[in-house]
């Protein structure tokens, strides 16, 4: 069985959106966004926590920017071969599959209803199909040591439950010997010195206050005397090397809680039930490598479907890219990128392939991008915002460099999570060979001209078919001078792909500073008056040259705020403001 997507109409969050599961689901997206209520609507369908009161919605569970008054959530699930299941579902299934449907309204009561397709939906009059299909969700307000404490119990009679006759018979002979164990220990503490001298005080005490006393003596007892209270009352500790330590941190205890947690739903298994989990933000109090670690345990261990919440860039670089689920927000209503889990994600990320590592997996929580070809142009544009006093953080907008000229990878991988991004190349003239004397070109124009003929299917727009027929300008004979041509098609290039959030250099970034109003700090920072020799210094050792520079300059930036060098930093916040909160809103 499988939760195969979920419909959501008007509940909080969400207007109007359909998003598909696997049987291990990462759930992403920044803050607010509603991943923990696209849980609870699952848990209203599933959850046994969920009384019939909860139900029964407040006016703040209807979304507030589509003015609906009806929420409408429909579940579809599929592959059911377990026979608890289908003798649940019976005629309300076909071919494996039933969807079940919750509504409710403003001015009436919320109705459930089951069947195999839209149109065969019949009501019922409660959940009853929970006793054999239920949730299971661990929030993110879990109480670690209150788990510990509470579980312990029930995980033990779980497994008790499950003992052969031969396994609970050898179980009652080694809880007598612990019995014979614990009354042998006890008589020996008494046994000792300080302890019986203590304990003759204390009796002699006893016996002035009453007759009753007389005949019973006090003793000390090493915390349990009785054996069946003693395993009763088992706590969970963390050994090392046969000693036993206190629970740790909350990171070690949140390691301690999941694997309990799993251990117990293992244990647990019932033919005659169903149950699905839901995990939020299971990195909670975890180091980046345990991270890490956790992503892969918690794919590998659950046997069952598990549906996780996540802020962590290094659980994403672990998951399986087909199976994860972006939520972003668009226009006051979230939506997900690709309709929730997707081979289309698979595919780009299959490409993107090496360059997924925990800095770029920061790239799925984003809410915009701003691509570069290297680190130089990274810590630039990182001082030059904060220069600016433009806020990256407050926008959710993230500086990432391709290491080159590869963007394809990462505007592929942008484009399919649903991330508006903007780009900027350096415009080099390079060289190549032909049948005729090598010729020049200009590199930059053919970069990002091929990225959006991709973007463009190369057909449906107009700047592309510009490109077509006029691309053969951007060539000039080997060890010349750019003609006429070449620098018309340049400029207009450069012009038209800007609303595309293509951007390019003049010639590269080092460039385009050695002749911008920062051109007199450069000089001095290099010593160099001359722009090819300042240039030249400034690409030397770019990444810590560029460092030094900015260490030293950093009140000099503000210089910039009216270059053109700002505009896809510019145009990138203008983006992902209008997407949150439109002008005709």
């Amino acid at each position: 069985m499988r939760i195969e997507n979920i419909h959501i109409k008007g509940f909080r969050n969400f207007d109007d959106e359909k998003i598909t599961f696997q049987d291990k689901t990462l759930i992403i997206g920044a803050n607010d966004v509603g991943k923990t209520n696209l849980i609870y609507a699952l848990r209203l369908l599933f959850d046994k926590s969920i009384s019939e009161r909860d139900l029964e919605l407040s006016d703040s569970d209807y979304n507030a920017y589509s003015k609906t008054d009806k929420i409408e959530i429909t579940v579809t699930i599929t592959n059911v071969v377990e026979e608890c299941l289908l003798s649940a579902f019976a005629g309300a299934m076909k071919d494996g599959t039933v969807l079940i449907r919750y509504t409710n309204s403003k001015n009436g009561a919320y109705k459930l209803f089951v069947g195999f397709s839209e149109n065969t939906l019949e009501e019922i009059t409660t959940r009853q199909y929970i006793r054999r299909l239920n949730m299971q969700c661990v929030d993110t307000n879990r109480d670690l040591l209150g788990f510990l404490k509470r579980e312990r119990a029930q995980i033990l009679q779980l497994a008790k439950e499950k003992l052969s006759e031969d396994e609970i018979a050898s179980d009652e002979k080694t809880s007598i010997e612990i019995q014979e164990k614990l009354d042998s220990i006890n008589g020996q503490l008494n046994s000792m010195n300080y302890i019986t001298s203590a304990l003759d005080h204390v009796n002699q005490e006893l016996d002035e206050l009453s007759i009753h006393n007389e005949d019973q003596n006090v003793k000390f007892v090493a915390g349990e005397s009785d054996a069946d209270k003693l395993l009763k009352n088992l706590k969970l500790a963390y050994s090392s090397e046969d000693h036993i330590l206190t629970l740790g941190g909350d990171g070690r205890n949140n390691q301690i809680f999941l694997a309990t947690w799993i251990a117990k739903q293992n244990i647990q298994k019932d033919i005659d039930c169903v149950t699905f989990y839901a995990i939020e933000e299971p990195e909670a109090h975890l180091h980046p490598h345990q991270q890490r670690k956790l992503s892969e345990y918690i794919q590998n261990h659950f046997n069952d479907q598990v549906l996780i919440t996540s802020h962590s860039p290094h659980i994403a670089s672990r998951f399986d890219s087909k199976c994860i689920v972006r939520l972003y927000s668009k226009a006051k209503f979230t939506h997900s990128a690709c309709g929730g889990c997707s081979t289309i994600l698979q595919e780009v990320i299959n490409e993107f392939s090496y360059r997924l590592n925990t800095l770029s997996a920061e790239v799925f929580f984003a809410d915009g991008v701003f691509l570069v070809e290297g680190t130089s142009e990274v810590l630039f544009y990182n001082a030059l915002a904060k220069a600016l006093n433009i806020d990256l953080d407050r926008f959710n907008i993230s500086i990432l460099s391709v290491e080159g000229v590869g963007f394809e990878p990462y505007v592929a991988v942008c484009n399919a999570l649903n991330i508006p991004w903007t780009l900027r190349t350096d415009n080099d003239i390079f060289s190549k060979p032909t049948k005729n004397p090598e010729k020049h070109y200009y590199a930059g124009i053919s970069r990002i001209m091929k990225i959006l003929k991709g973007l463009c299917s190369g057909t449906d727009n107009d700047l592309c078919n510009y490109w077509e027929k006029h691309k053969s300008e951007n060539e000039w004979p080997y060890e010349t001078e750019p003609n006429k041509a070449a620098k018309e098609l340049n400029s207009y290039i450069r012009t038209q792909a800007t609303p595309y959030g293509l951007y390019l250099s003049d010639i590269d970034l080092e460039n385009d500073l050695a002749n911008s109003p920062l051109k007199i700090a450069l000089e001095t920072h290099y010593g160099k008056k001359k722009v090819d020799i300042l240039v030249k210094a400034m690409q030397t050792r770019k990444a810590d040259n560029m460092m030094d520079f900015l260490t030293e300059n950093y009140d000099k930036l503000s210089c910039l705020a009216n270059d053109n060098i700002v505009l896809p930093l510019r145009n990138l916040i203008s983006t992902v403001e209008e997407r949150i909160h439109p002008k005709n809103d």
